[in-house]
C-alpha cells in the first residue's frame, strides 16, 4: 500500500507493478482479488463497502495504519480497477495469446465492445464518429427488434449483420460488405501503442486518471 501510495503521488517514476508469490494453494488469487474490491470504493456487499469490511478483518499491531492508508489509497487516488484471470481467457480463447494482447481485449471487453476484435474497432470507429447510436437503431431494424448488444458477442451474427452494415455507414472505406468481410484486422501493434490506448480507453470510460491492473496468473 505504501508503494501505491508514493507511485499515485509521484505520478511516475515508482515501480509499478507488484508481484504477489506463494506456494499453490496459499491464496494467491483470494489475496489479490479481495485488494482489488477494497480498493474499488464503489464495490459494496450489502449496504457496506468492501473496503471496510476488509479493514474490520486487519487485527494487526500497525492495523489503524495500514486501515489509514486503505483509505488514502482507494478514496484520495480513486483508482479504476481491471482485473484480469488468465487461465479463464486464455482457455476460452482459441489460441494462447500473449499477456498483453489479452489484456488488450479484456479492456475493450470492460469497456463494452465486442469480444471480436474487428467487430469491435468497428464499433470504436462508429462511436469516435457519433454513429454508434444510429448503428445500434439500425442493427435492431435488420435483428428485427433484438438490441445489438445482445449479439454482438456472437460471432456467426453479428459478424452478419456488420457486414451489411459497415457498407452503408461507410460507404467509400468498404463500397460492398465484401469489402468488410473480407478485411483482418491486425492487433499487432507496439506495446507502447497498445498500452497509451488501453490508458485512454480506461480514462476516458470510467473518467478516473488513476487504473489499477489486477492480474492472475
Amino acid at each position: 500500500l505504501k508503494l501505491m501510495q508514493a507511485a499515485q503521488q509521484g505520478g511516475g517514476g515508482h515501480e509499478i507493478g507488484a508481484w504477489v508469490s506463494g506456494f499453490y494453494g496459499s491464496g494467491k488469487s483470494s489475496f489479490t482479488k479481495y485488494l482489488g474490491f477494497a480498493l474499488n470504493k464503489s464495490f459494496k456487499v450489502g449496504p457496506d463497502s468492501f473496503l471496510s469490511l476488509l479493514q474490520n478483518r486487519i487485527q494487526t499491531s500497525n492495523a489503524v495504519q495500514v486501515r489509514a492508508l486503505f483509505n488514502s489509497v482507494a478514496s484520495v487516488y480513486d483508482a479504476e480497477i481491471i482485473f484480469l484471470d488468465l487461465a479463464s481467457e486464455m482457455l476460452a480463447s482459441s489460441s494462447l495469446e500473449d499477456i498483453s494482447t489479452v489484456l488488450y481485449l479484456k479492456v475493450l471487453q470492460w469497456a463494452g465492445y465486442s469480444e471480436d476484435i474487428k467487430i469491435a474497432e468497428l464499433e470504436r470507429m462508429l462511436e469516435k464518429e457519433g454513429k454508434l447510436q444510429e448503428f445500434h437503431k439500425r442493427a435492431m431494424d435488420e435483428l428485427e427488434g433484438i438490441p445489438w448488444l445482445d449479439v454482438h458477442n456472437q460471432p456467426l451474427v453479428a459478424n452478419s449483420i456488420a457486414t451489411r452494415l459497415a457498407a452503408e455507414f461507410y460507404p467509400k472505406i468498404f463500397p460492398t460488405p465484401e469489402s468488410f468481410h473480407r478485411i483482418s484486422v491486425d492487433i499487432l501493434k507496439s506495446e507502447l501503442r497498445r498500452s497509451e490506448e488501453m490508458l485512454e480507453l480506461i480514462r476516458r470510460k470510467s473518467g478516473k486518471k488513476n487504473i489499477i491492473f489486477i492480474i492472475d496468473e
